[in-house]
């Protein structure tokens, strides 16, 4: 027999929603920063002659700590009995712990220290993170979970919007871009921990004493929770699609496009807010039609056949009206993806171990993190040289990669037609919330 669901909490009012999601982009703002400029600058600046490789071994290495982080802090959010409450003190620590690593990948002599100063990086915002989704899964019921889906799918895109444009004025000036997001976060985490309430754990819940029993608490059979196992791959894959491509968005616009790299950086920022405005707008519409349609399957296949479209444009061409046009196409398929992303994957969870699920399926997200950016210089060197600039790294290659890497994200949907073409909830009753049929 399945485990009785327990009863779902209340509406939340609009605005605490708003404040949740204010943490989230307050989060992803440093964390888009670095992995989209100022990584890139400081590993140009600390090693020229192997930049590809250095920031690859960088990125991979901070993805892996993040891989690691996130199921743990949010494992350990759970068990924490403090009078600030169980998900608060990780959310402040690890914004501080951000703040300070952000102040050591500035001062990095080499390679070495960038990749460990990274890493504290990616712990600390793992900890805010795998917080505020056990935070989301603690307040938000399930009749308002596809607005949460596009409201945090829109502000994950709004924090890039601050760091890029900071990137683009200061593009000469990296503590100003290394700096100025971390700051910011840990003003916005400030206000908002002080505003939205957090209850702590319940004297039943008892820290793990070894740690070893942190990491066994993640352990689940992919058998027994199908349709998370299907929603899980189908993540990871398209996020191994577009993450591959995205470390080296700054190189390719040098190689590919024969830009100075002031120039790059300043497109490179330009690019990322206009891209991160459609994120936004296709956001917020498409969680309210998904709201009430109920029926994600459109959306998921839109979405992706758009993403591989806009890879293919630029795989194949070196005009920089084709780099628009396929910036506009990524943007809105990536807001149309996170308009659902979230309230498909709630929609699986076993109803009392949402916390821990919530987790797991963030490693859907930074898996890819690790292993794209390591496989990525791999893929540079297939096919031989590019064939539209003549660069030693085929970018031609990359970017074919990515988008059949994309596309074979869809396979899975078949096992998901139960859960794609759910009727939504028609009144306001909260609607069940156990929606596998056992657990682990």
């Amino acid at each position: 027999m399945p485990p009785r669901s327990p009863r779902p909490p209340g509406r939340i009012p609009t605005s605490r929603l708003y404040l949740l999601a204010l943490i989230e982009l307050a989060a992803i703002g440093p964390l888009a920063t670095a992995l989209v400029v100022s990584l890139s600058l400081k590993t140009l600046q600390i090693a020229p002659e192997t930049k590809e490789a250095s920031l690859a071994l960088v990125t991979a290495v901070g993805a892996v700590a993040a891989l690691v982080s996130n199921p743990v802090w949010g494992h350990l959010s759970d068990r924490t009995r403090s009078r600030f409450g169980r998900r608060r003190p990780w959310i402040v620590s690890g914004s501080l712990l951000g703040a300070v690593s952000a102040v050591l990948m500035l001062v990095a002599p080499g390679v070495g220290w960038l990749t460990a100063a990274w890493a504290l990086g990616q712990v600390g915002y793992n900890a805010v993170l795998a917080a505020l989704n056990a935070m989301l899964a603690d307040q938000v019921p399930e009749e308002q979970r596809a607005t949460a889906s596009g409201v945090f799918g829109a502000f994950g895109f709004l924090g890039i919007v601050p760091a890029m444009l900071v990137a683009a004025v200061f593009a000469d000036n990296l503590p100003v871009v290394m700096l100025a997001m971390p700051m910011v976060s840990l003003v916005i985490v400030g206000v908002v921990c002080s505003t939205v309430p957090d209850a702590p754990a319940s004297d039943r819940e008892r820290p793990d004493r070894r740690i070893r029993d942190v990491f066994r608490a993640f352990l689940f059979n992919p058998l027994r929770v199908p349709r998370f196992s299907l929603v899980w791959v189908q993540r990871c894959v398209m996020q191994f699609g577009y993450t591959i491509v995205g470390t080296f968005g700054l190189f390719y616009l040098i190689e590919r496009l024969g830009m100075r790299e002031a120039d790059a950086v300043s497109l490179t920022s330009v690019a990322t807010v206009a891209g991160a405005g459609l994120n936004t707008a296709a956001a917020f519409a498409c969680g309210y039609l998904a709201s009430r349609r109920g029926d994600y399957g459109p959306f998921v296949v839109a979405a992706t056949a758009a993403m591989a479209a806009s890879l293919l444009m630029k795989a194949y061409s070196g005009d920089l009206a084709v780099f628009w046009a396929s910036t506009v196409i990524a943007g809105f398929a990536l807001g149309v993806y996170y308009s659902i992303d979230l309230a498909l994957v709630m929609r699986t969870l076993p109803a009392d171990e949402k916390g821990k699920y919530l987790g797991i399926f963030n490693l859907a997200k930074t898996i890819p993190q690790s292993v794209a950016p390591a496989l990525a210089p791999l893929a540079l060197t297939l096919g031989g040289p590019d064939p539209v600039s003549g660069h030693a790294n085929n970018y031609a290659s990359l970017y074919l990669t990515g988008a059949v890497a994309v596309l074979l994200s869809l396979a899975v949907l078949p096992g998901l037609r139960s859960v794609l073409r759910r009727t939504p909830t028609t009144t306001h009753r909260p609607a069940p919330t156990h929606t596998e049929d056992a657990t682990p």
